[in-house]
């Protein structure tokens, strides 16, 4: 619970510190521009833990914790990054594969996003 919280306060201090320049939109300048994907296997990460909400599959040297903006700068989803993958674009750090709970929700994050994000990175200890 208290990394929940960790999370949701550093979000709302990473919202304050853009500077929105309209309501709901960040600037999105000095993010990482990447491919994104979504995935719906039920299993162990490559961390050890379980698939659940609020995870992803990335390289784990870009970053822990990733901050998802779409390309108009709306804010999407913050997830920890506990996966790998198998694709060379995890590997090297030019996707991010988020984890969704069904078929239906990995669909609706493909239109939603189109492949392509924004993502601010942050450090996570633990």
């Amino acid at each position: 619970m208290k990394r929940a919280t960790v999370l949701i306060f550093l979000i709302g201090i990473l919202l304050l510190a853009k500077g929105a320049a309209e309501p709901g939109r960040v600037d999105t300048s000095g993010m990482q521009l990447m491919y994104t994907t979504a995935y719906c296997l039920k299993g162990v990460t490559a961390s050890g833990g379980t698939t659940h909400h609020g995870i992803a599959a990335c390289d784990p040297h870009v970053g822990d914790i990733a901050v998802i903006y779409s390309i108009d700068g709306k804010y999407l989803d913050t997830v920890e990054i506990t996966d790998r993958g198998g694709t060379e674009g995890l590997h090297n750090g030019t996707v991010i594969d988020v984890w969704k709970c069904n078929k239906t929700q990995c669909k609706s994050w493909m239109r939603l996003t189109g492949g392509r994000v924004y993502v601010q990175w942050i450090e996570g200890n633990g």
